[in-house]
């Protein structure tokens, strides 16, 4: 009896306990139900900037090398000791200006010793000829015979030969004695001096000792290689008229532009003057030679440069900094935030660079506003909190007109024997039209 009544409570004990869990559990939905909901993402802030709308040209771009239009080698011409060096390394010389003195002493003298023979030839020439006259006015009435008197002739002849030989030697003693005062054969800059005072110099047409180097500077040559392709075009471009043969590359004056390694812009100014007469078959390339006036003397021969050729005549173009470029997989695109602060996806065509500047050729408009710096924190059609950040200024594919010299150098420049034609840019095809922009951005 006692034992059923224990098992009995038992049970009413686990009843009462699944009703409470239940209960619980029940409450505890009720509570997870009545939650407040999540609070909505903040409103990113994001950086932007207009589109660019500005005139430019498009262009080619090589590498090439400075080369100085003349390169001398300044070697002894005769033997001898070296007496004196009349400049300082690194100079700025002219034409005719005395270079290295070497020891003239023994030139002179043997210079001295053709005029004396000159001297003695010519008397004797003066005592022939007395003794020829002599002789002709007796040899008729048979004083002197035939034979003397032919003689005496001869010897005319030859005090008149030996005269002319010991001028002609007098001629090569005066040309060695010359050949001591070593002089600049052209106007340019002057390397160093690799004899000391003192040395035994050695003469000779191509074994003469390598006294110094000059290299002019003004013009100043850039030689770079153009694939076949570029050529042609260039071809093209040079003449409408195909009827008539082009005019040489030096006529035209091409315009062409040169950058040195640590220069941002093409600030240097020249045309191209030379085109090599035939295409390189080995490697399809041909060489083409720009010609600049460098009166501030800025190019010096030798140097790594780039070179840009203008291809078109001026166009607008729109360009957006570089930074406002995203990528997705092979496409380019950028966000454009409108009058809503709503960031829209916008796939667009790119063209050249411009310093940090790119050329958008479809897919934007002029005013339009993109994304410049946040790009991450974006999805389309999420509205943003828009910055208006100033654009950068764009880099001139090519500078607009040569920078104007200053007085001093305008002098310099007239003194200077050799000028640069004043360059321009290419003439495209007359049934070519120049590109524009048209109302969705593209050239």
């Amino acid at each position: 009896m006692n034992k059923r009544q224990g098992f009995h409570f038992s049970s009413k004990c686990l009843l009462a306990l699944t009703a409470g869990l239940a209960g619980i559990m029940s409450a505890s939905l009720g509570c997870q139900s009545a939650a407040p909901v999540a609070a909505e993402q903040p409103v990113p802030k994001v950086t932007v900037t207009g589109v660019i709308s500005q005139e430019t040209v498009d262009t080619d771009e090589y590498t090439g090398r400075t080369e100085a239009s003349e390169i001398v080698d300044v070697r002894a011409r005769v033997f001898g000791f070296l007496k004196t060096i009349t400049f300082k390394d690194g100079d700025y010389v002219r034409e005719g200006q005395t270079l290295f003195t070497i020891e003239p002493d023994e030139y002179a003298a043997i210079h001295q010793q053709s005029l004396a023979r000159i001297a003695l030839n010519n008397a004797n020439l003066e005592l022939a000829k007395a003794n020829l006259a002599r002789k002709k006015s007796v040899v008729k009435s048979g004083a002197i015979s035939q034979e003397e008197y032919e003689e005496a002739i001869a010897a005319v002849r030859e005090s008149e030969a030996k005269i002319t030989a010991a001028q002609a030697d007098a001629n090569r003693t005066a040309v060695d004695l010359k050949y001591t005062d070593v002089k600049a054969p052209i106007s340019g800059r002057i390397d160093r001096a690799m004899v000391s005072k003192g040395n035994l110099l050695t003469g000779g047409q191509g074994s003469g000792t390598l006294l110094t180097k000059i290299v002019c500077e003004q013009p100043m040559y850039v030689y770079f290689d153009v694939d076949e392709r570029s050529l042609l075009r260039y071809m093209k471009m040079r003449t409408g008229d195909r009827t008539s043969a082009p005019g040489s590359l030096r006529e035209l004056g091409v315009a062409c532009y040169v950058q040195l390694a640590d220069e941002k812009d093409f600030t240097h100014q020249g045309s191209l003057d030379f085109a090599s007469a035939e295409v390189n078959a080995s490697t399809g390339t041909a060489r083409l030679r720009g010609v600049f006036a460098n009166k501030n003397r800025e190019l010096v021969s030798g140097l790594f440069v780039r070179v840009r050729i203008p291809v078109s005549q001026p166009y607008k173009a729109l360009l957006i900094p570089e930074k406002a470029l995203a990528t997705d997989q092979n496409l380019k695109f950028v966000y454009v935030v409108g009058s809503n602060n709503e960031a829209t996806r916008r796939t667009v065509e790119l063209g050249a660079q411009r310093g940090d500047l790119r050329i958008v050729k479809s897919g934007l408009t002029a005013g339009e506003r993109v994304i410049v710096k946040g790009l991450q924190r974006v999805k389309p059609g999420q509205k943003v909190e828009a910055e208006l950040e100033q654009p950068p200024v764009a880099a001139a594919s090519v500078p607009v007109t040569p920078a104007e010299a200053a007085p001093g150098d305008k002098q310099k420049a007239a003194a200077e024997p050799k000028t640069v034609p004043e360059p321009k840019p290419i003439a495209e095809p007359k049934t070519s039209t120049p590109p524009t922009a048209n109302a969705s951005g593209n050239p």
